[in-house]
């Protein structure tokens, strides 16, 4: 996933963390791509993820989550 991700330029959002967090950090170590991750809480109501999401690529430029993960709420 994480190698399809990076070969398309986008970021990987999930509800399960741990899996795809260990496997981004190990391509960031060996120097592979990896587009970012955003990893949303499975207990936030649809419209907060919404909004949070649409904050995140209103004021996010191209590239910008590169190597990162992001956790979601934001506030």
């Amino acid at each position: 996933m994480l190698e399809w991700a990076a070969s398309e330029g986008q970021v990987v959002l999930t509800h399960d963390a741990a899996p795809p967090i260990g496997f981004a950090y190990k391509r960031v170590a060996i120097g592979l791509p990896m587009p970012g991750i955003i990893e949303v809480r499975q207990d936030l109501p649809i419209s907060g993820v919404i909004e949070d999401l649409l904050l995140l690529i209103g004021t996010s430029e191209g590239g910008e989550w590169e190597g990162q993960v992001l956790y979601l709420p934001l506030r």
